[in-house]
């Protein structure tokens, strides 16, 4: 007779082999004749998510570790389940709690490290590079985990000067490891790119199609470095050939590039294409199309097409309902009807970079028609004159995100002596900016982000003139030196000052001490970035509080809800100055739709400014801010509030470039 044992080791090879409904048959069987078999429920859990059945899975596996807690690899694969249905907090618990019974599991190591480096949040990045390393320790000649590395550590460029030096090490190693490894020559590829180092990553591109002829990726990514060297005509076979391959987002890139070669007639047949193929860059598609249609005055046709549109591949037909609004807003703007604008995006809500700045600009250009005004963008005096242009300016990021954008651009273009051009944008609406319009004509140059802080920072010297330079961007480190010369640029417009001042002078009515604070909540929660806790700033304010003159506490938030935390110091926000109004005129009111500039306008002025964590937001206020004593920010490890300087008193050192 067949013992239990040697029934699970015969329905394991059945598993194995792929005979998956004869193990999930004698799985059963054991668990008649046992129904509290650890083992076996787990196996028939992984039985069943093979066969598409996850949620069965789950509960079989749970059950399983209800019996024996520590079966570790029961954990690591319930966290694999659970990462496929996107439930990453509940997966990233699973390995731990695999980890925490067996932290020599490299199963369970690089099950978290893979969790933590697609998160998409900072705070996770390192963690993840972390327990690459922990997988390495493990097993040190395995390829693809240096490769997976790399690919965390790059992600952590955007906040590590060294990281991007350290990513492309750990692409060499994978590559000395496994010289066919064409992932590999790929992802070094792509941080060449955003070294700036275009030939040699053209070179890793063609080494990697040589291993895997077609392979979807390298023709999207080799696409990004022929378009960033020039190289159009070539781009355009290389992102054609990538959505053949079934890489959808590289019908918007192709779009780019024949829009950038006059081509606009076969744009627009790749843009409606994008529209209806699974996988797009539908958003994108959305804004290019509308964009496209705009310039070509082509109103009317626009307002149908957005009104009607619905992508075919979800199942809510309204999942783009605000890009579509957003594109009709757009059309009215573009053809004057300033107000129609605004009354398209009135109400709607929406976190997307053209929603934002076409919603805004909207409401800004219907204030000027009031005053009787409108902005005269200047021509460029000079085009012979070496110019650079950021046309993506208003296209990726919200308000903080393109001034930021900005002043690292200006830096550039101050220090090399090149004419900045800008598209329209908020900040070049709100703030007294004279960029004259871009003249078009300039070769794109993609990834420029650590390129130009090492132009601006003095860590290179080969500045790129004559180049359209993509978003996104922004400084690494605000050096002392530079602060006179930004908070000299971005001041308000004298037009706007009737909608911001006032706020403040509520304030400075109430008390001699304007104390005010920044909590973010909103897409900080969505995106993973590190949460800025009330009780950190409750604690802190209880020992500020008493040494300060008459303070007024202001709370600039995405959640009014956290406003209650902060009710024993009393606090105030926007809806609270302009429902008590001590002016007794009605000067304090919210501005509709662009509530977001009163509240900046107070942050930027504040006695004391509080900045929520990561948030670009309220440290560009603090950046600009001329008047506070103190600045503060979170130490999320610490849990506590601490004193900062939004500039940096010297020079970090040069970290040796690769």
């Amino acid at each position: 007779m067949t013992t239990v044992a040697e029934a699970l080791q015969i329905a394991v090879g059945l598993y194995r082999t792929g005979r998956l409904d004869e193990a999930r048959t004698l799985y059963l069987r054991i668990l008649e004749a046992d129904p509290r078999n650890a083992a076996a429920l787990h196996l028939l859990g992984l039985s069943e998510r093979r066969l598409g059945r996850c949620d069965k899975a789950i509960e079989l596996i749970r059950a399983a570790l209800d019996i024996a807690p520590d079966m570790a690899d029961a954990c690591c694969n319930l966290a694999g389940i659970l990462s496929d249905l996107g439930r990453v907090d509940e997966a990233a618990a699973a390995q731990r709690r695999a980890l925490a019974i067996d932290p020599a599991l490299e199963a369970a190591h690089h099950g978290l490290a893979s969790l933590l480096c697609s998160r998409g949040g900072p705070r996770d990045w390192s963690a993840s590079a972390a327990s690459f390393r922990r997988v390495l320790r493990l097993s040190p000649q395995r390829a693809e985990t240096y490769h997976d590395l790399g690919i965390a550590l790059r992600q952590g460029g955007a906040v590590d000067a060294d990281a991007l030096a350290l990513a492309q090490g750990s692409q060499r190693t994978a590559l000395v490891l496994r010289p066919d490894f064409a992932a590999a020559h790929m992802n070094l590829g792509n941080l060449l790119v955003e070294l700036g180092r275009l030939d040699e990553a053209l070179v890793c591109f063609r080494r990697s199609l040589a291993i895997e002829p077609e392979q979807g990726g390298a023709l999207y990514n080799r696409g990004n470095a022929e378009h960033a060297a020039g190289l159009a005509d070539a781009a355009v076979d290389s992102y054609a050939r990538a959505a053949r391959a079934g890489v959808a987002l590289a019908l918007t890139r192709l779009a780019d590039v024949l829009t950038g070669l006059g081509r606009e007639s076969e744009a627009e047949q790749v843009l409606r294409l994008a529209l209806t193929s699974p996988g797009s860059d539908v958003a994108g598609a959305i804004d290019m199309l509308s964009a496209l249609l705009a310039r070509q005055g082509r109103y009317e046709e626009s307002r149908r097409f957005f009104a009607d549109y619905r992508y075919p591949h979800l199942a809510d037909p309204n999942a783009f309902r605000i890009e579509c609004l957003t594109a009709i807003a757009e059309s009215w703007l573009a053809a004057g009807k300033v107000d129609r604008a605004v009354e398209v995006l009135a109400g709607v809500h929406g976190h997307g970079s053209r929603f934002f700045t076409v919603k805004s600009i909207a409401g800004l250009q219907q204030v000027l028609a009031r005053q009787g005004k409108r902005l005269e963008r200047p021509a460029n005096p000079d085009p012979l004159q070496p110019r650079i242009c950021s046309s993506t300016l208003a296209t990726h990021g919200r308000f903080a995100h393109n001034v930021l954008e900005y002043v690292l651009l200006r830096l550039y273009a101050e220090k090399f002596g090149y004419r900045l051009e800008t598209p329209d944008w908020v900040g070049g609406y709100y703030f007294d900016l004279d960029d004259p319009r871009p003249t078009g004509g300039l070769k794109p140059m993609h990834f420029a982000r650590r390129i130009l802080n090492d132009l601006v920072t003095g860590r290179r010297d080969d500045p790129r003139p004559d180049v359209d330079i993509l978003s996104p961007l922004f400084l690494f480190e605000h050096r002392e030196e530079w602060r006179e010369r930004v908070q000299s640029w971005l001041r308000p417009r004298p037009e706007w000052l009737g909608h911001v001042d006032p706020v403040m002078q509520a304030l400075k009515a109430r008390g001699n001490t304007v104390v005010a604070l920044h909590i973010r909540r909103g897409d900080f929660v969505w995106f993973r970035y590190t949460i800025t806790e009330t009780s950190w700033y409750v604690d802190w304010l209880k020992a500020l509080w008493p040494t300060l003159d008459r303070p007024v506490l202001y709370i600039a938030t995405d959640d009014p809800a956290t406003i209650a935390d902060f009710a024993e110091f009393a606090p105030v926000s926007l809806d609270d100055l302009a429902r008590d109004d001590p002016a007794g005129d009605g000067s304090v009111k919210p501005w509709t739709g662009l509530e977001f500039l009163q509240d900046f306008h107070v942050l930027m002025n504040a006695d004391v400014l509080g900045v929520s964590a990561h948030s670009g937001y309220s440290q560009l206020a603090a950046l600009l801010n001329r008047n506070a004593r103190l600045f503060v920010e979170p130490d999320a490890s610490a849990r506590r509030i601490k004193a900062y300087s939004p500039w940096t008193a010297s020079p970090a050192a040069p970290s040796g470039t690769p």
